[in-house]
This record gives C-alpha cells, structure tokens and sequence, in this order.
C-alpha cells in the first residue's frame, strides 16, 4: 500500500509540474454494479493530440465479484490512468483511440466473507481497456462523443483469473457552462461475460459532474473520457 500511495503521489505530481493545460473535475454516478460512485480525476492537455491523466474513483458495491462469487456489498476503489490520441479529424469530426489502465481494491466485512464462503475478505483487480472514440463538436460550446470500449478485468489476488470482459457503448456530452467550466454527462452500456461464462451478461452505467480549466479553456475541454 504504501508503494501504491507513494506511486500515485510521483503520479500526480508529475502531472502537476508538466507544462500543459490542466483539468480537474468531479462527478457522481451509479450503475448495476455499484449503488453509487464518486470519481476525482486530473488531466492533461499535452498537446492537441495528446491528453492524459489519472483518475480515482471510490464506490458502495451493489454486483461485483471476489474469487468468481459474487458480492453485493462492501466498497470498491479504482486508480487508474487514462489516454487519448488523435487518429484524425475533419472539420468538427474527430477520431481518438482511447486506453486505461488501471488498479481496483475490492473488500468486504469478514463476516460477510464467512457467511459467503469467500476465499477472502478483499480482492485486487487490473484493468486494460482500449476503444476508439468520435467527437462531434456541435457549437463553440457543445460536444458529443460517443464510441466503444473493450474494458478486460483480470482478478489477481485472492486468485488469477479473467473477471469480466465488455463491449462497452458509450455517450458524453460536455457543455460549456463558463469559460472555466464543464458540465458533463456520461453514460455506457454493454454485453459482458465473466469467470464463469455467464456471472455478467449486462452492465450499465450513468455519471454526471464538472470539469474546471486550471489554465485556459477549449474545444478540448469539452471532449470527455468514456466512464467506467
């Protein structure tokens, strides 16, 4: 844990220090797996091609899974690092691939986890999800985008296997509401298949927030990263 926090700190200080335009921003949602969640993320601006940046995200467990059972309580925490590259763009129509890594912290009460025969009280997950996103700039003030991502979720401790894989559809909307201000909505939904074949057949999600400029504003600002 304490290499993870000390990481995590060089992480965003690094993101800090770099000369590029900076974003923050907070949101909330829900989806079948979580009751709710709140997600705190900064990025960077690095070029017009290139964003990047690190996102938390903390949630109340509603159908999630430890050693392939499932659970329907506890708490889930995710760390992970989101990118985005320009493929190619025509007037107000842009392509970006779009990938995330990342780290998940389940746990569970012991007593939970007795009732439950699971193999233990806490799981850790890793995360790879590359996709392709379009952005569509309707005005100075508002962008859609929508694509797909293809999230694989590999538990590695208390045992090694392939947790979940989705086809996820997304959709964001980001709308200018100041010079330094973002409202955004996100939403996804998809197929999913698990450990067993069969433990997820469909996951979905909404999440709504604000993402604040630090210094400057742009088209850019209003491009959102696929929800997870």
């Amino acid at each position: 844990m304490k290499k993870a926090f000390l990481t995590t700190v060089i992480i965003w200080a690094s993101l800090y220090v770099a000369h590029a335009q900076t974003y923050v921003e907070a949101s909330v949602g829900t989806s079948n797996q979580d009751i709710g969640f709140v997600n705190l993320a900064v990025r960077k601006q690095f070029s017009e091609k290139f964003r990047a940046g690190l996102e938390l995200q903390t949630a109340a467990v509603k159908y999630r899974f430890i050693g392939a059972k499932v659970i329907d309580e506890g708490q889930s925490t995710t760390l992970s690092l989101p990118l985005s590259v320009r493929l190619y763009q025509f007037n107000r129509l842009r392509l970006d691939f779009y990938g995330r890594v990342g780290l998940r912290y389940q746990s569970v009460a012991e007593q939970f986890a007795t009732e439950k025969k699971l193999s233990n009280n806490t799981a850790i997950g890793f995360n790879a999800e590359p996709g392709l996103q379009v952005s569509l700039a309707l005005s100075e003030r508002l962008n859609l985008q929508s694509g797909v991502t293809l999230p694989n979720l590999f538990e590695v401790r208390p045992a090694f296997l392939y947790e979940n894989n989705v086809t996820n559809l997304f959709f964001g909307l980001g709308h200018q509401l100041s010079p330094k201000a973002i409202f955004m909505f996100k939403a996804n939904a998809g197929p999913a298949a698990g450990a067993s074949g069969d433990s997820q057949k469909f996951n979905w999600g909404v999440q709504a927030g604000i993402r604040f400029s630090l210094n400057g504003s742009g088209a850019a600002a209003l491009r959102l990263d696929p929800t997870f």
